[in-house]
């Protein structure tokens, strides 16, 4: 009797553990990021909303972070990079993002991107003014209306890959 009850009490506490691992495994985030697979440094400037501006907590952020690329062209979460940004506004970032790297600058939690002026839970909002990317001598000038075009779902991210 006393062997039966342990292993009553041992299957209850592994199903109870496995729906705790279950739930907490629920928790996801989505990124926004602008991917440099090309073998030159590209310059990128965005600003955002001020939240006094009408706009509640934003997706993107004035702190990115630069990772490099694995070999295959995907994130090196292991390698974050160290950077300047030169911009010295409060609402601004100005980087440089260097070849076969990605940097994000935003991201968004236990929710799907679908397009830029969809609701969002949790209270986010699209908070980005404009993204300008210089690369090669060519300027790419990025605003909400036309950010969908540019932004593409990849691998859980959303992301802008200059090619």
């Amino acid at each position: 009797m006393g062997l039966k009850m342990t292993f009553k009490k041992v299957k209850t506490a592994f199903i109870s553990a496995s729906f705790i691992f279950l739930l907490s495994g629920c928790s996801w985030q989505e990124y926004f990021m602008v991917t440099n697979e090309t073998t030159s440094d590209i310059t990128i400037e965005y600003s955002i909303s001020s939240p006094g501006s009408g706009f509640g907590f934003g997706i993107f952020e004035t702190t990115p972070t630069i990772y490099k690329l694995t070999p295959t062209g995907s994130i090196d979460w292991n390698d974050q990079l160290s950077f300047v940004d030169t911009d010295t506004t409060s609402l601004g970032v100005t980087v440089l993002l260097p070849a076969k790297s990605s940097v994000v600058i935003g991201y968004l939690s236990n929710d799907h991107y679908k397009k830029h002026d969809q609701q969002f839970i949790n209270g986010r909002t699209f908070n980005l003014k404009k993204i300008n990317l210089n690369s090669s001598g060519k300027s790419t000038e990025i605003i909400p209306e036309n950010f969908d075009s540019f932004f593409k779902k990849s691998s859980g991210n959303i992301e802008y890959r200059v090619k």
